[in-house]
Formats: C-alpha cells, sequence, structure tokens
C-alpha cells in the first residue's frame, strides 16, 4: 500500500545555480532534463498537507478524461518546479527512477499535478483553491516512472496508467508542476523532457522579432529567485538597463542580449540570454496612376512581398447623387482587381500589406475617371405615328455622333426620319470617352374615330349608322360604300354586313378604319316535338318551340283554339282515338308565319283473361293460374290473390297453401305499348275444410282379463268413416262406432287407424296405440334348498302388473334382522348373508310395491323355509 509522502529533490547543481528541495509552490524551481538527481522521503518539519480531496486545484476527476484523478488528500511536502517553454510544440516529459547501478528500478509510486502559471500568478491561484490544473496522473502501476508523452514516446516498461497524453503549447507559456514521492522510496531518478516544445532551465526571456524602427517589450522570468537584480550587459535601444520586467528594446538591427539576474540571500546568479531579430518593413506597390472613361472598367496591378497578405480600399469622391461607388472583382484581396466605378471624378486605391512582423503597409494609385456633357433636343412627328420626327445632340468637345446607342457614328450632330419613341443618343470626344443619353419622341393626339354601335334590323328594313372624329380641326369621312364624305348615312341591306368608315383630319393624319355591323333578322322557325304515343283517355302533350324573327313573344295559334304568347307552347289532350294537331306562329314584324302540324296516337287496351287447372278443392289447396289474355296484348303482368300471393311478369303461377274459405284473384295486364287494364274475379277460388280424424275407446286403460273395447269417433267435417283393428275382432269397420275383443289375458300392444272423409273426398287420417296392461299377479315359493346341488338353489318371487320402478323385496331372520333385500323384482337370494350361509329355518319376506295402472299400493308378507 503506498504510503502519503512527497518527492523532495534535496540538491541538485544545474548549469543555472542550486537546486534547493522546493516544499512550497512559492519556492519552484525551473525543471529541465536532469539526469540522475537523488530523492529521499519527506521531511517532517515540512511535512504539511497541500491539498484537500475534490479542490479545484486538486479535483477528482483527470482534466484530460485520461486514468485516474490527481493527487489523495494528505499527500505532503510535494516538489514544485516551474516549466518554462521558449519554442512551440508539444510538451512531453518523463521522470524514472534508478537503482543503485544507474538503471531504472521499475519500483516507486510518483504522483504528479500540473498547472497553468499566467504572469506568475499560478501559486496564488493554487493557495486559492480557485485554479484548476490542465494535466495530472495519480501513478496506477507504482512501477517508478510517470510522465506527460505519446504512447511512441513511451519509456521502456512504462504503464499507460503512468502517463497522460503530451499538451500543445506555445512560447512564453509556463507551468508550475508539483511531483509527489507516494510511496517514501529512496532512490535517484531522470527528469527528461522530450517534445517538439523547448523548455529552459533557470532565468530566460523569449526570442523575438520586430520590425525596424518598432520596439519590443521584454520581460525577464526568474523563477526561484527573490528580489533579483538586473544588469544588462548590452544597452543598444535598452529602456531601462537595470529593469527585468515590461523592458522596451529598440535595436536597429538584429541583435543578441545578455542579462545578468542575482540574488543576494541564499546567493544565487545566472544570466538570460535571447535575440531580438530586426527585419525590414515591406514595400507593397500600387502601380501607376491612370485616367479612363466612365463605364470602362478599371484594372488594379499591385505587388507586394512573399508571404504576406494584401487588400484594397477604395476613397471615392464625395458630393454626388448618387453616391459614387467602387466594386471589386472578384474582390478586394485579390491584387488584380477589375473595379467598376458609377460616377466621374477622382479616385484613390490604396493597396494595404499585412506584416505579421511589420503590421500594415500601404501604396495609392490615383485614378482619373473622365466624363462627357451631353444634352439632346427632339422635333415630334406631325402625325400620330408617323416617322418625320428629328434629334440634335449638343456636347462640348464632341467630334462624332450615334443615334443608334452607338452602333454607328457621324459628324453631323442632327438626323432626322424619327418616329414616335426613345432613342438612345450618344457623343464621344478623340480621348475616345463617350456618353449617351435618351431623347424621347411623342406622338401628337392621334386621330380616333367613333361610330354608331352595330345594330339589328328586320328583312327588308332600313339602318341609320354615323361616325365621329376626334384629335383634329374638321374631318373628312371615307365610307367603303358611299363615295359621299358624310357623318351619317342610311343602308338597306339584304344580307348582314360590316360597312367601315375612316376619318381624315385638316393635317392629312388619318385614323383607324373601323366598322359597323348590321345584321338582319333571322327568317321565322319552329320545331315540333315528334308524335306521341298514349293508352286511351291518358293525359299526353305535343310543343312547339318557336326562333328567329324579331324573337319572342310569339303569337302561337292551335288548332283547337288554344292561343299562347312566347316562344314555346304545350298542347295537351287526353284522347280517345289517334288525334293531329296543326299551330301557326307571328312574329311581331313582317316576317312570314310558320305553320306545323303534330299528331298523338292511342294505343288498344288489353283484356285480361285467366283459368284455373281445378275449383274448389280440399284443404290445403294449391292453385295452379294461366293468363289466357291475347300473348299480343300482354308486355307485364301482375297477379293478386286475396290470400297475399303475389306474382309478377308470370303467365302461369302456383298459389301457396290456401284454407278453407273463398279467395278473389286479380290479374293486372300491361301492354307492351304501356297501357294498363286489370280485372278482379271475386271469390274464384274455393278451399273446401279437411275433416279432422279423431277417436275414443273404453274401457282405457285396457286391461289383460277386460279385452272387449269400444271405439267411438270424435272427427269433425267428416261424413264416412274406414277403421283398421289388427290383432282385434272385428279387425275393420265402416260404422261410425264399433266394439271390437282382444285376446284374452294377454298383455300387448296395438294400433288402431280411423280414416274420416267428407262429402268431397277430403280425407284425414289418426293412427291411436292401445295398451293391453297387466294385472297385479304373485307367487312365491315356500321353501328352497341352496345345498350346493343344482336343483332349487335359489329363491325369487314372480310378479305381474306392478311399477317397476317402485317395488322393495325384505327377508328377516327370527329376529328381526334384515338378511337380504331387493329393489330388483326379477333378483334370486341364494341363502346367504353378506357371503355367509345363513342357518336352515324359516324366514320372512315382506313385499311392498304399487299398481302400474292406477298406483295403487300393495303390501304382502309371507315365510320361506331354507332346507339344507
Amino acid at each position: 500500500m503506498k504510503k502519503l509522502l512527497s518527492l523532495c529533490m534535496y540538491v541538485c547543481m544545474s548549469s543555472f545555480g542550486i537546486w534547493a528541495q522546493p516544499n512550497d509552490c512559492n519556492e519552484a524551481v525551473s525543471a529541465c532534463s536532469t539526469p540522475s538527481f537523488p530523492i529521499a522521503p519527506p521531511n517532517p518539519a515540512t511535512n504539511t498537507v497541500d491539498f484537500g480531496v475534490g479542490w479545484v486545484s486538486n479535483p477528482t476527476s483527470n482534466p484530460q478524461g485520461v486514468n485516474s484523478g490527481c493527487l489523495l488528500s494528505g499527500e505532503t511536502s510535494s516538489t514544485f518546479l516551474t516549466i518554462n517553454v521558449v519554442t512551440s510544440g508539444t510538451l512531453q516529459w518523463s521522470m524514472i527512477g534508478l537503482n543503485t547501478f544507474g538503471n531504472p528500478s521499475n519500483t516507486g509510486c510518483f504522483d504528479w499535478i500540473m498547472w497553468p502559471n499566467v504572469n506568475n500568478n499560478g501559486c496564488a491561484g493554487i493557495n486559492g483553491n480557485t485554479l484548476p490544473p490542465v494535466a495530472c496522473n495519480w501513478n496506477g502501476t507504482c512501477n517508478g516512472n510517470t510522465g506527460m508523452a505519446s504512447p511512441a514516446n513511451y519509456p521502456p516498461g512504462a504503464s499507460s496508467s503512468s502517463y497522460q497524453p503530451p499538451l500543445n503549447v506555445t512560447a512564453g507559456q509556463s507551468f508550475i508542476l508539483c511531483l509527489s514521492n507516494y510511496s517514501s522510496v529512496q532512490q535517484n531518478v531522470n527528469l527528461n523532457f522530450f517534445g517538439t516544445a523547448s523548455v529552459v532551465c533557470g532565468v530566460s526571456a523569449i526570442d523575438q522579432t520586430i520590425c525596424s524602427g518598432n520596439s519590443a517589450n521584454v520581460t525577464i522570468s526568474t523563477p526561484g529567485y527573490v528580489n533579483p537584480t538586473f544588469n544588462w550587459l548590452i544597452t543598444t535601444g535598452v529602456s531601462n538597463p537595470t529593469g527585468g520586467s515590461n523592458v522596451t528594446v529598440t535595436p536597429t538591427v538584429t541583435t543578441t542580449y545578455s542579462v545578468v539576474v542575482t540574488q543576494v540571500s541564499p546567493p544565487l546568479q545566472d544570466t538570460a540570454t535571447f535575440t531580438i531579430t530586426v527585419v525590414n518593413p515591406p514595400a507593397p506597390n500600387a502601380g501607376p496612376d491612370q485616367t479612363v472613361c466612365l463605364g470602362t472598367p478599371i484594372s488594379l496591378s499591385g505587388s507586394i512581398s512573399a508571404g504576406n497578405t494584401a487588400s484594397w480600399q477604395a476613397i471615392v469622391p464625395t458630393g454626388m447623387t448618387p453616391a459614387a461607388t467602387a466594386t471589386f472583382s472578384p474582390n478586394s484581396s485579390s491584387l488584380t482587381p477589375v473595379v467598376t466605378v458609377n460616377q466621374p471624378g477622382t479616385y484613390k486605391f490604396v493597396l494595404k500589406e499585412i506584416s505579421t512582423t511589420c503590421g500594415i503597409i500601404t501604396d495609392t494609385v490615383v485614378v482619373t475617371v473622365s466624363q462627357l456633357a451631353l444634352t439632346a433636343s427632339a422635333t415630334n412627328p406631325v402625325c400620330y405615328g408617323s416617322s418625320d420626327g428629328t434629334i440634335a445632340i449638343t456636347s462640348a468637345g464632341a467630334t462624332q455622333y450615334s443615334f443608334n446607342n452607338g452602333v454607328s457614328w457621324q459628324a453631323s450632330d442632327t438626323q432626322g426620319g424619327f418616329a414616335a419613341g426613345t432613342y438612345t443618343v450618344c457623343a464621344k470626344n478623340t480621348l475616345g470617352c463617350q456618353k449617351c443619353i435618351t431623347a424621347t419622341l411623342t406622338n401628337p393626339p392621334a386621330v380616333t374615330i367613333a361610330i354608331s354601335n352595330d345594330t339589328v334590323i328586320c328583312q327588308n328594313g332600313t339602318a341609320t349608322i354615323w361616325a365621329s372624329a376626334t384629335g383634329g380641326s374638321t374631318y373628312s369621312y371615307h365610307w367603303d360604300h358611299s363615295p359621299a364624305l358624310v357623318a351619317v348615312t342610311q343602308v338597306n341591306p339584304t344580307v348582314n354586313g360590316y360597312y367601315p368608315v375612316q376619318a381624315e383630319s385638316n393635317l392629312g393624319c388619318w385614323s383607324n378604319k373601323d366598322s359597323i355591323y348590321v345584321t338582319l333578322n333571322p327568317v321565322l322557325s319552329a320545331v315540333m316535338s315528334p308524335d306521341v304515343s298514349t293508352c286511351p283517355g291518358y293525359m299526353d302533350s305535343v310543343m312547339v318551340v318557336a326562333s328567329g324573327g324579331i324573337g319572342a313573344p310569339y303569337t302561337i295559334t292551335w288548332s283547337g283554339g288554344q292561343v299562347d304568347l312566347g316562344a314555346m307552347s304545350t298542347q295537351k289532350d287526353n284522347p280517345h282515338q289517334t288525334t293531329t294537331y296543326t299551330v301557326t306562329i307571328h312574329d311581331a314584324c313582317e316576317t312570314t308565319p310558320v305553320t306545323l302540324t303534330g299528331v298523338i296516337n292511342v294505343y288498344p287496351l288489353p283484356v285480361p283473361q285467366i283459368g284455373v287447372d281445378q275449383n274448389p278443392k280440399c284443404e290445403p289447396a294449391v292453385f295452379n293460374l294461366v293468363n289466357q289474355t291475347d300473348p299480343m296484348m300482354v308486355q307485364n303482368t301482375l297477379w293478386r290473390i286475396s290470400n297475399g300471393d303475389e306474382f309478377i311478369d308470370v303467365n302461369s303461377v302456383t298459389s301457396s297453401v290456401m284454407m278453407h274459405g273463398d279467395y278473389d284473384v286479380q290479374l293486372i295486364v300491361t301492354s307492351p305499348e304501356g297501357c294498363i287494364d286489370s280485372v278482379t274475379w271475386t271469390d274464384y277460388l274455393t278451399v273446401m275444410q279437411t275433416p279432422v280424424a279423431d277417436f275414443k275407446w273404453s274401457p282405457n286403460p285396457v286391461t289383460m282379463f277386460n279385452t272387449e273395447v269400444l271405439f267411438s269417433e270424435y272427427s269433425l267435417y267428416a261424413d264416412s268413416y274406414e277403421w283398421s283393428f289388427p290383432g282385434a275382432k272385428p279387425s275393420s269397420s265402416t260404422n261410425a262406432d264399433q266394439k271390437v275383443l282382444y285376446p284374452d289375458g294377454e298383455t300387448g300392444t296395438y294400433y288402431v287407424t280411423l280414416i274420416a272423409k267428407s262429402y268431397l273426398g277430403c280425407t284425414d287420417t289418426v293412427t291411436k296405440q292401445v295398451v293391453v296392461l297387466p294385472e297385479v299377479l304373485l307367487y312365491a315359493p315356500n321353501a328352497f334348498t341352496p345345498d350346493g346341488d343344482e336343483f332349487n338353489q335359489s329363491w325369487r318371487i314372480y310378479i305381474e302388473g306392478i311399477d317397476e320402478y317402485d317395488f322393495e323385496l325384505q327377508v328377516y331372520n327370527r329376529w328381526g334382522e334384515i338378511v337380504w333385500e331387493s329393489h330388483d323384482s326379477e333378483a334370486s337370494w341364494d341363502g346367504t348373508y353378506n357371503g355367509v350361509p345363513v342357518p336352515q329355518g324359516s324366514y320372512t319376506w315382506v313385499i311392498r310395491t304399487r299398481e302400474v295402472i292406477s298406483d295403487k299400493k300393495y303390501v304382502w308378507n309371507g315365510t320361506v323355509t331354507i332346507v339344507r
């Protein structure tokens, strides 16, 4: 088990002085690669607890998310080191315990934790428990080594649980490392830094690069020193030769400086050496000044030093509307952009070269953008739509002119032959600068013509048409149908047609041609509905629809005297014979009237007739009916019988079963033309009532010694009878009542049948079962010999005429004990009781039962003797 002891490095001589045991953060010393220095158990005098577990500065979880947490609570007298980074890269290091031969010992537990040390304020944050660590490791395997390294750089025998991933660091960063000798071992260790980042031990300062003419700010790092003094051995450009913090250094050339750092007590001294590299500033070139015409793209061409970046800034002229703009293509970061501007004037384009060392250096190119002044005047065309307008261009300094947007050029500043419209005219000077503006010619008011509306007249009528014009002073009207130049004229057309007209003003300007359409009303016409057909006395109609002429309403007169006004009329009638109807139609004009005829045809009616297979019938009766109507007059049929039967579209029907009564029959026949007629035959079908056969007999029940029986009929609606008496005498009869005799002294079951008949021959049959029952008879033997021979081995009684389900037989000995009993009248007693033969002697028996016919109760008793 680990002991809570700390790593302490007692004395280590290095190039920067004496390394004493740094038991406190404020006593931290610089760390660098140091071979084979001894460690020992902590000094009890300084054995104070440095951290509590779970603090901000000592968390329980690893800040890198790898391996275990940081230091345990109670780890004391830890060793504090500072790591000062002088070149950027990955920070990697290891600490390996050594045995007495200087080889890795592979034993010992070394825990550690590391914080950032920004502006040398790390100890304050650690002591105040406000500074979280950047890395830590609680030695997982205690194999004598730990550190921060990538797996490829693990020392031999290293465990991943003892090493944290490398850190990416930059020059000037500082870290505080706390090492703990958890197992309190006494051995030498190697501390080795091997990442791409460089660290320095002792006092130091960072190398810097500045631009010529600029200054560097230098701070000497003095880890472990208390109240040190500083002496600059080279003072060229140094603002404070005895200063150690924020000293301004302004060399004119690259200079290496040495600063001696001294501590009085205990005495320490070291020298910090660093270099300030001075580089010349870049010289960007924005190119030569230019003069261009407005509208011509400006091509810039700049150059800068390799490795630097640059951008352009445009300074545009002010006080213009719209405001002057400059647009870079592809963008302002290109060294050779093309710039488009929208206003004339002087533009400055500043090329800014950006150096990481020297900042921003600029150069400016001036571009003058020239533009001509240009005006144009226009003379409008004389007539609307004519091409006799002129345009004159005025432009000082111009030598050539274009009236078609620069397509062609001429020396004259005036040109004619223009119609109304907007034209782009241009002027240019000898420098090639040109400017274009628009000139607009407008039409004078057009000569427009208004005409009378299209009109409709009756045949042989007269139409008055007219025209009027605007856009001039006086007008002449040119009609295509007449040479007269008048505004109003009359026409008498015989067919539909257009009458074109055009107006001409006093200036010779013409209007567009327009036309008046004169329409003749159509001839009067009418359409009669098709002839119709109907059944006699049924309402039907013919209809006429009129059109043409002057239009509705029309006067419509029927031959029967009916007169209607409108476009349509209907003649309704319910004729009993075919009738023709005539109609005459007039309009309100001179149009010739129209006469039409229509016919209502009348169909013949069918005459329903039927037949039946037999009538009347006995119940239950089924009748077969047939349609005997003329087949040529039958399209559909509907049968109705007053028992509720209905049949559709059949010529032969079979009724449902009918019982006693009279029934009506109706047949409705629809002809192929749809004419319907019906006939109802009252009480057409008759169903006679069927007899109900029944009989009784006496005596009832019949017993085996009283077998003479009288049978009496109790039938309904019967007139004659037929009896059948199998097994009796006589065996048949036609009497209403008949006496017969069954065999005496015998039981049995006999079936008697009676057929009852009506006068129409309707019959009904009934068959009943006559049972001859036995009378009560008992025989009980008085002795038996159960001696094992083949004779008389058991005793039973013989009985008839009783209810077999209500029978009890009990046998008692002389003491009144039951020795045998049974509920089965046919059971036998073998003379034993519980399987043991009873003694020879006399035994009493008792029988209790009921008569099967009358349920009369019987009790018999007697004795039986057992002889052995």
